[in-house]
Formats: C-alpha cells, structure tokens, sequence
C-alpha cells in the first residue's frame, strides 16, 4: 500500500480578478449633491460642494476563487468615502458562482452575492432660522431653505444600502 500525493490547492493560482471599479452609485448620487445649493434668507448662496465633496472616491476589487471545476468563490471588498457630511462605509463582498457545461453548445450558470457594509449616511447641519423660525436647530443639508419645519428635514437623510446589495443571478447560455 503505497501513499499518494494529493496535489495542494493552490489559492493563488486559482484566483482571478472579475471587478476592479472606483466609484458606485452612491458616489454618484452624492457627487450630483455637491453641485447644487441654496440661497439663505440674505441673498447670498450656500454650496453642497464644501459637504458633499471628498478626496478619495469609493473604490471596490472583487476576485473569484476556482474552489472545483464548477465551483467559484467570489469575494472582495470596498474602501469607503467620505466628505464633511456624508459617509459610505467601507464593505466586503461574497458570494459563490456555479458553472455547468450542458452540451457542448450550452451552458447553466448561478451566482451569488451580497454586499456587506458600504451604507450611506449623512449628517445634519445646525442652521440659525432667526427669532421667528425657532433660532439654531439641527435639519439635513439639503433641505435647509425647504418650506418645511427643521425637524421635519431629518427623516430625509441619507442611510441607504448600497445598489444591488444582493443579487441573484441564472443564467442559460447556447452557443451556436
């Protein structure tokens, strides 16, 4: 009875980057912000880009892992961004993707994958409304000079998941 070497998986060499992106939707949703504004009850106009700007925009590397022959690990990750009043945490991506050659002309696919992390927050602002609106009270950026009482502006700040945070994915493919 003689031993037999099992070959070692290798992790790296079976290892492949499928994503590398800066920038999300929520990037993009957040730079549109920083080009708008408004005008206070003097006249003079507020920009969003001095809170709505940041220095380092999100950037996300996903690698998928061959695990069998049908089998794939997808994992990775993304760094963040953030600007004076916003936030999008950093995150990590996994998920799994399965690959099936029916004939030699087709193909059944199914991945896997969620997002964990990557949320959009945002802060309020502290605005002075004067004797008549209520002196200095906390209301979201975006909506200081709205027709709306202060408080009522909260329920608007951001805390979104990041787009397309699980998909789901089955695919049919027939060459021909």
């Amino acid at each position: 009875m003689g031993s037999q070497t099992v070959p070692a998986f290798d992790f790296f060499d079976n290892t492949y980057l499928i994503e590398l992106k800066q920038g999300s939707e929520l990037s993009s949703k957040v730079n549109l912000i920083s080009t708008g504004g408004f005008e206070t009850s003097g006249g003079s106009f507020v920009s969003f880009a001095p809170w709505y700007t940041t220095q380092w925009t999100d950037a996300r590397v996903t690698f998928m892992t061959q695990m069998t022959k049908t089998l794939g690990l997808i994992w990775g990750g993304s760094t963040g961004e953030y600007g004076e009043k916003y936030k999008i945490a950093p995150s990590i991506k996994i998920g799994f993707v399965y690959f099936e050659k029916i004939t030699e002309d087709s193909s059944l696919s199914f991945k896997v994958t969620t997002i964990l992390g990557g949320v959009l927050t945002e802060s309020a602002c502290l605005a002075d409304y004067g004797d008549i609106g209520g002196g200095e009270q906390a209301v979201n950026c975006r909506y200081a000079a709205a027709p709306i009482p202060p408080s009522e502006t909260l329920g608007y700040l951001y805390n979104d998941r990041p787009y397309n945070q699980t998909t789901v994915l089955l695919e049919y493919k027939l060459y021909f």
